[in-house]
């Protein structure tokens, strides 16, 4: 019972935002900054937060980003296609991140045939009684779901499409998907795709189907994570006011859209990683994100 009340606490409690205090009562101050490129142009949904920590937030369309952090902490940020840097929250107003270096090693790059398709992970007469949302997490974050492979997938390796289906109080809405190779613990390893893959969400709940075909993803054979994640962008940004019930006080409240919808019960498939594909926790119980993917061979 205890996986069961911890994930219902992270699916359905709201985000307070109460105060600005370090764990270890040093007072934060917050820095702004922006991070470019190597050629002076704004880097958008940098990850970006503060080393050992989870406290955290995501550069804007234009690099910008501002953190509550004592002067003392390292800021670490990162972006996919570009090298990591770590710097002193005192040295942050203008952060250059460079491209990766390309690995000249050989590689080896199959090309699909695309005359059969299956589909894995259908939803459709599912009711979605329930999902997973940013909620208790100071930190950007990615919740996740691991594929599995079997003889079927095998055959049919290429991801074509995936579709999911989300709840947004707003109408402008950012969501980053995730892909992850796998070690052989079944654990996320490394972004398979070094480049950004951003879902508009619009409001309400809707479907999203989003096409993957150019990215020539093919399913390991020690599987895949499929992640979403959540990017603390003012347009993402769902401010509200809520009322204590023991002295009746009004606090300004706020949580990061969207709410991501699943199914309980389901699997053993859900996974809360940190920016690098890092196991945050795990033991949510069987919770699972509803997720729909087109393969072909």
């Amino acid at each position: 019972m205890k996986r069961i009340g911890l994930i219902t606490f992270l699916i359905f409690n709201m985000n307070l935002v109460i105060g600005q205090v370090t764990r270890d009562g040093a007072e934060r101050n917050e820095v702004k900054g922006v991070v470019v490129d190597e050629n002076n142009k704004p880097i958008p949904y940098v990850n970006i937060w503060v080393e050992n920590e989870n406290v955290g937030t995501t550069s804007e369309e234009d690099g910008t980003f501002s953190l509550p952090v004592s002067e003392t902490k390292k800021i670490c940020f990162s972006a996919l296609g570009y090298e990591a840097k770590i710097l002193l929250a005192t040295n942050v107003k203008s952060v250059v991140l460079y491209p990766k270096a390309l690995e000249l090693n050989e590689v080896v790059i199959e090309k699909r045939k695309g005359t059969q398709e299956i589909v894995i992970g259908d939803f459709s007469g599912i009711k979605l009684n329930s999902g997973v949302t940013n909620t208790g997490q100071d930190n950007v974050h990615v919740w996740a779901k691991k594929i599995e492979t079997s003889a079927i997938v095998k055959a049919h390796p290429f991801i074509k499409t995936i579709e999911f289906v989300t709840y947004s109080r707003l109408k402008n809405v950012l969501l980053r998907i995730r892909i992850f190779k796998e070690n052989n613990n079944g654990l996320p390893l490394e972004d398979l795709v070094e480049e950004d893959i951003l879902v508009p969400i619009k409001k309400g709940q809707k479907n999203n189907l989003v096409d993957l075909i150019k990215y020539n993803i093919k399913i390991p054979e020690e599987g895949l994570v499929i992640g979403f994640e959540y990017l603390k962008l003012e347009q993402n940004k769902f401010e509200f006011d809520i009322t204590s019930k023991d002295n009746k006080q009004t606090q300004k409240a706020y949580r990061y859209e969207p709410s991501i919808k699943g199914f309980f019960p389901g699997g053993e498939t859900l996974l809360i990683l940190n920016h690098d594909g890092s196991p945050r926790s795990k033991g949510y119980g069987n919770v699972e994100i509803a997720l729909k993917i087109k393969l072909s061979n």
